[in-house]
Order: C-alpha cells, then sequence, then structure tokens
C-alpha cells in the first residue's frame, strides 16, 4: 500500500449541497424527439453527488454521538466521496483517511490531500476485486486506531436516504409538465438509485426506472470480470446492499469504453461534460428509447463532470467492439443538441 499525506488546510465555510441544475438535450429518434434532462451535480460543492451522500454520512454519525470532536473519519472511496468527505472533514474539525485504488483519478487524490486527508493506495487485485482491498485496509484503521470512524457509504441508511429526500425530490420539482418518461441512474454502491427508486414509486410511479451497471461489475448482481478501461465511479466489485430488482424496471450494462464514448459525443455536440457513469445514463436513456417509443422524457442523472477523468478521452465517438444497440445508440447522441430551456433552471430545495 502507498500512503499520501498532507498537512490539513484550515477550516473551511459551511456547504450547501443541492440545487444544481437540469439541462435538457434534445435527440432526435425517428419521427420523435426524445428530451434527456441532464442532473448536473457537479454544481455541488467538492464537484459532485458525493457531496450530498458525505453531509448525509457524517451528520447521520454526528446524530448518533458516535462521531465527535477527536475522532478521525475512515471511509473506501473511488474518488468523489473521499473528495467531499476530505473537505467536510476540514471544514467540522476532524482527521480523514482515505482508502482508494490505482484507478483512482489522480486529480481525485490530489483534491483530498489538499484538504488535508490521509490517502492510502490499495494494490490492484485481479479479478476486479480491489474493492475488497479496500475494505480490508479500512478494517485494518479501525483496529489500530482508537478514534477511527467508518462513514460506511456501502450499508449506512444515510446514503439512500439523501437521495431520496433531496435529489429525487428535486427532479420530481422540476420534471417538465410535472413528470418523466423515465430516470435514469448509473450504480456503485446503489445508494443514489435506491434512494431516488423510493421517491419516484411514491411520486411519479408511472415513470420507469432504469438501472446501469458496467459489464464487469457485480453491484447489481453480475459476473465480476476484468475491467481494463475501468472507469472510477461506475459499477462495483460488490453487490449493493441497498438494491433489489424492485427498485428498477430496466436494467441495461454497458462497457466502460462505451460509457466513456457517451461522455466524448456529449460534450462535442453540447459543450456540457460529464464523467463516465453519467455517460453510462445517458447512452442507456438512449437504449432503452430504441426499445419503448413512449420514453420522450426522460430525467438523466449526472454524478460529476468529466475534467477529472483521463480515460475519457481515450473513447472514440464509436467505441470499437460495441453491440449493434449501443453503435445506433452512440450515432443517434451524435446527433443531440442542446435544448432551449429548462422546465424549472436550479431545481434546489
Amino acid at each position: 500500500m502507498t500512503h499520501f499525506a498532507s498537512p490539513p488546510l484550515p477550516a473551511a465555510a459551511a456547504v450547501r449541497t443541492g440545487g444544481t441544475p437540469l439541462e435538457p438535450v434534445l435527440v432526435p429518434l425517428g419521427e420523435r424527439t426524445v428530451r434527456l434532462w441532464l442532473k448536473l451535480e457537479a454544481g455541488n460543492p467538492f464537484g459532485s453527488i458525493k457531496a450530498r451522500t458525505a453531509e448525509a454520512l457524517l451528520s447521520a454519525l454526528e446524530a448518533t454521538g458516535a462521531l465527535r470532536p477527536g475522532c478521525r473519519v475512515v471511509e473506501s472511496s473511488s474518488g468523489n466521496l473521499g473528495t467531499a468527505l476530505a473537505g467536510l472533514c476540514a471544514a467540522r474539525g476532524y482527521a480523514c483517511t482515505l482508502v482508494v485504488e490505482p484507478s483512482t483519478p489522480h486529480s481525485s487524490v490530489e483534491r483530498m490531500t489538499a484538504h488535508g486527508a490521509d490517502v492510502v493506495v490499495v494494490d490492484e487485485v485481479p479479478g476486479g476485486r480491489t474493492l475488497d482491498a479496500r475494505l480490508t485496509a479500512v478494517q485494518e484503521i479501525l483496529r489500530r486506531d482508537p478514534t477511527a470512524v467508518w462513514t460506511d457509504q456501502y450499508s449506512s441508511p444515510a446514503n439512500p436516504r439523501v437521495h431520496e429526500t433531496q435529489t429525487a425530490v428535486e427532479l420530481v420539482a422540476a420534471a417538465p409538465g410535472g413528470s418523466y418518461d423515465a430516470v435514469a441512474v448509473a450504480v456503485s454502491t446503489g445508494g443514489t438509485l435506491a434512494g431516488i427508486a423510493r421517491y419516484f414509486r411514491k411520486a411519479l410511479p408511472a415513470a420507469r426506472i432504469i438501472a446501469v451497471d458496467a459489464v464487469g461489475s457485480a453491484a447489481l448482481g453480475g459476473p465480476v470480470a476484468e475491467r481494463p478501461f475501468k472507469l472510477a465511479g461506475f459499477g462495483s466489485g460488490r453487490v449493493s446492499g441497498f438494491l433489489a430488482p424492485h427498485h428498477w424496471d430496466h436494467l441495461v450494462r454497458l462497457r466502460d469504453q462505451d460509457a466513456a464514448a457517451a461522455c466524448a459525443l456529449v460534450e462535442a455536440r453540447t459543450g456540457l461534460s460529464i464523467g463516465g457513469s453519467a455517460g453510462a445514463a445517458v447512452l442507456a436513456s438512449l437504449v432503452r428509447a430504441l426499445h419503448d417509443p413512449g420514453l420522450t422524457e426522460i430525467a438523466v442523472v449526472c454524478p460529476d463532470s468529466g475534467e477529472k477523468y483521463p480515460r475519457l478521452d481515450a473513447g472514440s465517438p464509436l467505441a470499437h467492439g460495441a453491440d449493434d444497440e449501443t453503435v445506433v445508440a452512440l450515432d443517434l447522441l451524435g446527433r443531440s443538441r442542446p435544448g432551449s430551456s429548462s422546465p424549472g433552471g436550479s431545481t434546489g430545495t
């Protein structure tokens, strides 16, 4: 394992999450136009949807008294949650240790250490099992440091709850004409999808829920496999503890390189920078729209932007080896254009 440490920064001002914009992208499909409503979570503090999650995890532990002055926050992260936790811990006066892996973007590690976090990088484990190594390292830190407290994004109820009570509420409040035909969410821990699904099942029961996982990911029960083009924050080496089949209506599995190709096309056609998991959700929305002529208005959760992911630059507009329907969906995305208006602008609560 490799360790990186940096002196903590002075405590930052309190941050406020949410209120992120919703931007329309128009995609011609036969005689209809599909409108994708991109929920751009890069507008959160620390640049991602994980600011919501991090704030919720810390607040839940503080509410129970498990996290108090003098404690060290510990977590395993592929990048975004670690960055948000590092920033929030600096603001709240906690020490912070984050366990990452070699595929974590270098810029994310730099952001973590800039906020004063200690970063531990575990070695890559063959067979897509590096997450197990990260969690083993977390347990070792907890064993040897009596002040350490694990936020546990993988099983804390605070993870899905914040997306049920914040992210989903914002989406529904800004829905065009009061509804969407579908919502697409890519998975990692599964907390975002679980929370959004809970709220949508109550508030917009007719909307179809599209779950998006990576080929080679175990998050939604698929076989774990090597992912040479692995995108941080998309898929997982273990089954999600938050999700069950009733949380989604359709499951789309996509290769990392096809998600990267979608990101490149979105930026080229609209100027919007989105991260790998967002590219996967955009592409999955069009894959489903090819099969369902009733899908016209689709909400797409975009957890972050693409600037920190150098691997997105390697995705070609038509990723080599993609299956036929993915190629068609990428071709459609290559004819997309920005929408002229959004239903509610900034969708804060």
